[in-house]
């Protein structure tokens, strides 16, 4: 496979902005169009007034979250290894590292997803879901995941290409499955015309398709060569154990990172249940409409990534520093915007859900406390993308670690019910979780460890 230099960044001081905007717009749209995925499903669902399905689809969420989190971690490490050795010109093995990392997915979706599968019932049981909860929520849960197989798998694809500097084909497949996914859904859960109304069920048939013609596209796309990085089709059946150990030694501190910080979510919204059904169906628009204001910390993270990461291939560390700072500045001053949003606006945005009266109450207070957290969650996204991008997986994983252990599950609890503040009490103690995280990954990062991180 030759260089294709003409096709890839420019990696400079005057180009810096520019490769920010050209690596972080498709990738704030691309993780757009993964949340109104679900966005589109808690939406519609909404609208059948049914709180018990509503707590069932953000229950399931969590769930399927706990998955995800785990590609997210391969994703990750494969986006920094590729795009180590994009910037070192070693575009061949950069396209083993893709393939070995593709098919390690594969076989993890199929155990985990399975796994899942099993333990659906008791897992419901164990988050303290009412019953007519907990059935929605198996049914719906199970449905996704028939194709996560393919889904899941979708993730680490998407990561190559955004190593090789290629963010928009993810965006492309991405837009692909959400247009889907929204057209499907509104037809399968209302039923316009001679179609059956399936309610939740119908949601769970439109997310498991979208993520199977998710995973169908990017595959595709990368062995057809429509991407910057081509792999062919016999490198999926090749094992390269070198490889394998690499990805799997960057991994692990993710996966764990991961394991943290899902263990945490779980604990908490086992707290949120604690708090009754009205609570969890409005945390879960209120998260609905927060994960929106994720997008150009996600873009900005996935830039840093990858340029840290090829500028560091490239041996510019001086220029992987520069670019951490910009990315953190531009995420702090669009995601400071849209807390000012937030706060002004939060109980009209919550009400667009159409769920009932004490839900979208609750749901609009939720969203004014959660402008509190939107720099240092821009803070805390941006500098770990970075500090990934440089292969140290080691230090979010400390500040995720410390943000479960000292906030996001004592203080949450100690607020909302020792306080008796419910579901508002949640929501501070969220911000503080976000604030201690950022500060202890911005004092990571200032020890300069993350220059020496890499393989």
């Amino acid at each position: 496979m030759t260089s294709q230099p003409s096709r890839g960044l420019e990696l400079s001081v005057e180009r810096l902005n520019h490769n920010i905007a050209e690596l972080a717009l498709p990738a704030v749209a691309e993780n757009l169009l993964v949340t109104v995925v679900y966005f589109s499903d808690t939406f519609l669902i909404g609208w059948l007034h049914n709180p018990s399905a509503l707590a069932a689809v953000g229950l399931s969420g969590v769930f399927l979250n706990v998955a995800q989190a785990i590609f997210q971690a391969m994703a990750v490490s494969t986006t920094a290894m590729v795009a180590h050795l994009w910037g070192a010109k070693e575009e061949r093995r950069a396209a083993q590292v893709a393939a070995q990392a593709a098919s390690l997915s594969v076989m993890a979706a199929l155990l985990i997803s399975g796994s899942i599968w099993l333990l659906a019932p008791v897992l419901f049981g164990l988050m303290g879901a009412g019953a007519e909860t907990a059935r929605l929520g198996v049914l719906y849960i199970r449905l996704v995941l028939l194709t996560s197989w393919a889904g899941y798998p979708a993730t680490v694809l998407n990561g190559v290409m955004r190593g090789s500097g290629d963010t928009r084909t993810p965006m492309y497949i991405t837009g692909i499955m959400n247009v889907w996914n929204v057209i499907a859904a509104a037809a399968l859960i209302f039923g316009p015309g001679p179609l059956p109304a399936l309610g939740i069920a119908g949601a769970g048939m439109a997310t498991a398709s979208a993520r199977l013609l998710s995973g169908c596209v990017a595959l595709m796309v990368l062995t057809r060569g429509r991407s910057l990085l081509h792999v062919a089709p016999r490198q999926f059946l090749t094992w390269d154990g070198q490889i394998v150990r690499a990805l799997l030694r960057l991994s692990l501190p993710n996966a764990a990172e991961a394991a943290a910080r899902q263990a945490g979510s779980l604990l908490f919204m086992r707290i949120v249940s604690a708090l009754g059904t009205v609570a969890l169906a409005a945390h879960q628009i209120a998260l609905s409409v927060e994960s929106l204001s994720f997008m150009p910390g996600v873009g900005m993270a996935a830039a840093g990534t990858t340029l840290v990461g090829q500028s560091l291939g490239a041996g510019r560390s001086d220029l992987a520093e520069k670019s951490v700072r910009r990315v953190v500045s531009f995420a702090a001053a669009i995601m400071g915007l849209v807390g000012i949003i937030f706060a002004l606006f939060g109980g009209p945005i919550a009400s667009v859900f159409g769920a009932t009266p004490d839900v979208v109450g609750a749901a609009g207070m939720a969203v004014r406390i959660g402008a509190l957290e939107q720099i240092p969650l821009s803070a805390q996204m941006t500098l770990g993308g970075c500090l990934r991008g440089a292969g140290d997986m080691k230090s979010p994983l400390y500040s995720t670690l410390l943000g479960v252990v000292l906030f996001r599950v004592p203080v949450v609890y100690l607020f909302a019910i020792v306080f008796g503040w419910g579901l508002n009490g949640v929501w501070l103690g969220t911000a503080l979780d976000w604030l201690g995280r950022a500060l202890v990954l911005a004092w990571l990062y200032r020890r300069g460890a993350w220059r020496k991180a890499y393989i």
